[in-house]
């Protein structure tokens, strides 16, 4: 039983899963907006009880975390087929191998740092059953 997506802001609808444990042992995820009766015990659940802001955050936070790596590789695809274009494909050849090298070595173990930490911080959320 979804609630309408129509209805709840893109941010909430394209979020992550929600993982809910019946206190029978059963476990679901969902989307938020969804309710739940587990097939069990015939307990309820529902995910809008979970601050929308809150849940907002940890969407905005994923789509970040996405952006960067994105933009650097479409830099370097971009960089190297100008350097193709101009004749200079030697020096795309070193390039991208290059840039590969230095954001899994340098980039890479800072910002997975930084995710961890994030990640640890989030709010968790207990919902009971109606």
């Amino acid at each position: 039983m979804a609630a309408e997506p129509g209805r709840l802001p893109r941010s909430v609808r394209k979020g992550p899963p929600i993982s809910l444990s019946c206190e029978c042992g059963a476990t679901r995820e969902l989307r938020y907006g969804e309710q739940w009766t587990c097939e069990s015990c015939g307990r309820r659940f529902d995910t809008r009880r979970i601050p929308i802001e809150q849940y907002q955050a940890i969407r905005r936070a994923r789509v970040h975390d996405r952006i960067l790596p994105a933009a650097v590789l479409f830099m370097v695809a971009a960089a190297a087929v100008l350097l193709v274009a101009l004749g200079r494909w030697p020096a795309a050849v070193v390039m991208v191998p290059l840039v590969g090298f230095a954001w899994s070595t340098f980039v890479r173990p800072v910002r997975r740092r930084r995710q961890y930490r994030e990640i640890a911080e989030r709010p968790r959320w207990e919902i009971t059953a109606e």
